[in-house]
């Protein structure tokens, strides 16, 4: 009865039809300003355990969304026990350099950071604000296409030239096989164009760390281990936004430099004045140096006495 149910549910969902997103090529014109802002999670997001198959295919129907919130308290509930115990790295600031320098790379137009846009501190904050990260996820993480942006940038005006691309950065654990439990570091980001609110792209990242072999017990005995695998994981992930950001978008780089070559020098024509030779004119006096004394011969023990040898008058 089980099994009969389980593909009478997948039959289902493969019935429903998923409008697909606007083309998002040529929403970013050539030379516009971006300004990239990156927002990290309050806390860890832990998945203790996987999803079985049969909860997958629940979550497609009406009533998975019931399940779905089930699922995410409990999630919430066990990230908030592990928090305490775990630093507290920038995952964003490595994710913001790591995208900024490669859309610098990838567009021929400004990119600058939240500061360089004059977007202050306080409203960065209040723009991120959230209870906690079930709250955050709820309100930023996760978004539909069309849908207007939670920070509403319109408020501010010097931003209506501007596209804002808006990251956000959820860290934690995710269960896998063979008892394993990966750090993952993902992130949904999105293009808005400022004055409107209005999204233009988006798309989530993610990566795990598929090298690590702990468990959740032993990150719990060394939290350390799980800091430093989900760090190394923010520069990769912001150059891989960047690379789908600049595919998607048609993204040009500036054109290269044109180096224009010297042009030749010419020694000069036979009969002109050669300025190499010509004598240089003292600045503290104004007049040309003194010509160098005439050398002197040596007399000979047979001859006349010397005579100057630098072509003076004799008698």
């Amino acid at each position: 009865m089980r099994r009969t149910l389980f593909f009478a549910v997948l039959a289902f969902a493969a019935c429903v039809t998923v409008e697909p997103p606007p083309d998002p090529r040529g929403t970013i014109n050539p030379g516009q300003r971006l300004i990239v802002m990156v927002h990290q999670s309050p806390g860890p997001w832990i998945v203790a355990d996987p999803d079985s198959k049969a909860e997958t295919a629940m979550k497609l129907l009406p009533l998975g969304t019931f399940l779905q919130g089930m699922q995410e308290d409990r999630i919430n509930a066990f990230s908030k026990e592990i928090q305490p115990y775990l630093p507290r790295p920038r995952y964003d600031s490595a994710v913001e350099t790591a995208l900024i320098r490669a859309l610098k790379a990838a567009h021929d137009g400004p990119v600058q950071t939240a500061a360089e846009a004059g977007i202050a501190p306080t409203q960065r904050r209040e723009w991120n604000a959230a209870a906690d990260q079930l709250d955050w996820r709820r309100k930023y993480y996760y978004t539909e296409m069309g849908r207007p942006s939670p920070r509403n940038y319109s408020k501010l005006l010097s931003l209506d030239d501007a596209v804002i691309v808006d990251v956000n950065v959820s860290f934690g654990l995710e269960p896998e096989v063979e008892d394993r439990t990966l750090p993952v570091l993902s992130a949904a980001a999105r293009a808005h164009r400022a004055g409107t609110g209005r999204m233009l792209w988006g798309v989530e990242e993610r990566l795990s760390d598929t090298t690590s072999s702990s468990t959740l017990t032993e990150f719990r005995a060394a939290p350390t281990e799980l800091t430093d695998r989900l760090y190394s994981l923010a520069a990769p992930l912001g150059e891989k936004i960047a690379a789908t950001l600049a595919r998607d978008t048609g993204l040009r780089p500036a054109p290269p430099p044109i180096l224009v070559e010297a042009p030749p020098v010419f020694a000069p024509a036979t009969g002109a004045p050669d300025i190499s030779t010509a004598p240089l004119i003292s600045p503290a006096t104004g007049a040309a140096p003194a010509p160098p004394s005439p050398t002197l011969v040596p007399p000979s023990s047979d001859g006349p006495p010397a005579t100057p040898t630098d072509g003076l008058p004799t008698r």
